[in-house]
């Protein structure tokens, strides 16, 4: 066991700790030096206030959509919540970077949204949706991202002891104290994870103003200066800004949530009667969950019908339709090749993810080793530094090896995958030995079974719905990765699926239409995962907790 436990803290510490390492070490040493020049110029001044003012902005409206709608989903009776439930987990199949090569025509000045406003009269005049193109990056990020916090905080309250509720209740609380005193309090730690993860996400997400053509933003000039990493030092100064600025977040938003869980789970928890509301309210609600659901599936909507028509143009929907571009996804060269590439990669991620998942899972729940605790740091480091951190700090620390992504950049993208998802299978797999009795496996070894022969006979088994789980996970998510598909990769023979689409979405005749396409079996596969997911799992709420 300790010769596994060396073995993963040596790939940990090649793939994970040299390359954060040497970026960290490079950019200081540049902008300890070169700050002062980088942040004279004008548009790092402003790409970086855009990038927080985006961040908060996304993570305030998302919290104004998460919260009502976590609570409604715990305490509110309402028809086909079940229904609801697995619906608004449907945003998170598609990133904003595939909805974008469609919105930016539905939200054009006359795309339909406009059109449909103006003949119900509501407005006389196009209303400039996209704007600079910020607004446009705004509302895809909401959209896709609202979910995340409303699953932590659900996640939360499906957590909490109600007999705290009833006592307060006999006490003579209030509906307003009970949520005041005990409900809103207990929601915060899975409103922290969330809203940190929100806000990270939306500070370095690189693939949606690439596709609306917004430049100034933080991660598009990291983008942008790759091409000139040696004598353009904006990059090494940008990255440390965010690798710091991701860090402090991360570890402080830790620090709340261990100094936040004060309650426990119950070893029998009961459940609480939901909240009887009068019909016209339950009306009320159920047209403001559809309208927000219809809402939220306007990107997903808009890229199936960018996918099929031949012809949209001052027309609500398209006027005339075609399936060609699903027959030319497996015949144009870069669709083809990327759809094949991003299958093999991400059949190979799943696989390596379950390896190291489970082995990680059994040294942190099994053993007694000596520094399993950084095992366990560098395994959730992952989530404190942003993709686009990680694959530029690939790019630095191995350029003019055996592994150089410019030359052949499989490796290091499958690594990349890994070290992504890898926080999730692991915690989702130690969460399983957690639930394995260690009797069963103690009594094993006192019959005379080998460790390897107890793992396989009894571990293993009891281990398989998270397996599958995380297996689909990490194939399904890996294949929609944005940040390190784009940096890592530029030799069309290895493109991913999103550098297939980022290619695609520039071309200025059937390419967007393909790309399209493209997005769409993507998300038929994410939506797919997740409730494959959803239904292993005993249908419990996804979380995305850190």
């Amino acid at each position: 066991m300790k010769n596994l436990f060396f073995a993963l803290l040596l790939f940990f510490v090649i793939f994970t700790g040299y390359p954060l390492v040497f970026v960290f070490w490079k950019s200081a040493d540049v902008s300890i030096h070169l700050f002062p020049i980088v942040w004279s110029s004008i548009s790092v001044r402003q790409s970086l206030f855009n990038s927080i003012f985006l961040a908060i902005s996304v993570t305030i409206a998302t919290s104004i959509i998460g919260f009502p709608l976590a609570y409604v989903m715990s305490f509110v009776k309402i028809p086909a919540k079940n229904f609801w439930r697995k619906a608004f987990l449907v945003p998170l199949v598609a990133p904003p970077f595939v909805s974008a090569i469609a919105m930016r025509q539905i939200l054009s000045r006359f795309g339909p949204v406009n059109l449909v406003l103006m003949k119900l009269g509501i407005t006389t005049t196009p209303i400039d949706f996209l704007g600079t193109g910020l607004t446009g990056i705004f509302i895809l990020q909401v959209l896709h991202l609202y979910p995340i916090i409303y699953l932590n905080i659900l996640s939360s309250l499906e957590n909490i002891e109600t007999s705290c509720i009833e006592a307060a209740e006999n006490l003579g609380a209030s509906l307003l104290q009970n949520f005041r005193k005990i409900i809103f309090p207990l929601s915060l730690p899975g409103y922290f994870a969330g809203a940190f993860l929100v806000f990270i996400w939306s500070l370095t997400d690189l693939g949606t103003p690439i596709v609306f053509d917004y430049p100034n933003l933080i991660p598009v000039l990291i983008f942008q200066s790759l091409t000139d990493i040696y004598s353009n030092p904006a990059g090494y100064v940008l990255i440390i800004f965010i690798c710091i600025l991701a860090m402090i977040l991360f570890f402080f938003t830790r620090y709340l949530l261990v100094k936040m869980s004060f309650v426990g789970i119950a070893r029998y928890k009961t459940t609480m009667e939901p909240l009887r509301i009068s019909t016209p309210v339950s009306i009320a609600i159920s047209v403001s969950l559809g309208l927000l659901l219809f809402i939220s599936l306007l990107p997903h909507i808009s890229v199936i019908l960018n996918s099929i028509s031949q012809r949209w143009f001052f027309t609500i929907l398209p006027d005339r339709w075609t399936f060609q571009y699903y027959r030319d996804v497996f015949l144009h060269p870069i669709a083809k090749i990327s759809l094949i590439n991003s299958t093999v990669y991400c059949i190979i991620t799943g696989i390596l993810i379950l390896a190291i998942s489970v082995a990680t899972g059994m040294i942190l729940s099994r053993t007694q080793i000596k520094g399993k605790n950084i095992l366990e740091s560098f395994v959730i480091l992952p989530m404190a530094v942003p993709g686009i951190v990680f694959a530029f700090s690939y790019v630095l620390a191995f350029s003019e090896t055996t592994i150089d992504p410019r030359n052949f950049p499989v490796f290091l993208l499958i690594i990349a995958y890994v070290l992504r998802r890898l926080p999730f299978a692991v915690r989702a797999v130690v969460a399983n030995f957690q639930q394995i009795d260690i009797s069963c496996e103690e009594a094993a070894f006192n019959l005379g079974a080998s460790r390897w022969k107890t793992f396989v006979s009894i571990t293993m088994p009891m281990l398989r719905s998270g397996i599958i789980a995380g297996f689909i996970f990490s194939f399904a998510f890996s294949m929609m990765e944005v940040s390190s598909s784009l940096i890592l990769v530029n030799k069309q023979q290895y493109f991913p699926l999103a550098k297939g689409i980022y290619q695609l979405a520039g071309r200025i005749t059937d390419g967007p239409y393909i790309a399209s396409a493209l997005g769409v079996l993507g998300m038929i596969v994410s939506f797919a995962a997740l409730m494959i997911i959803h239904r292993i799992s005993g249908k419990q709420e996804i979380s995305f907790s850190i």
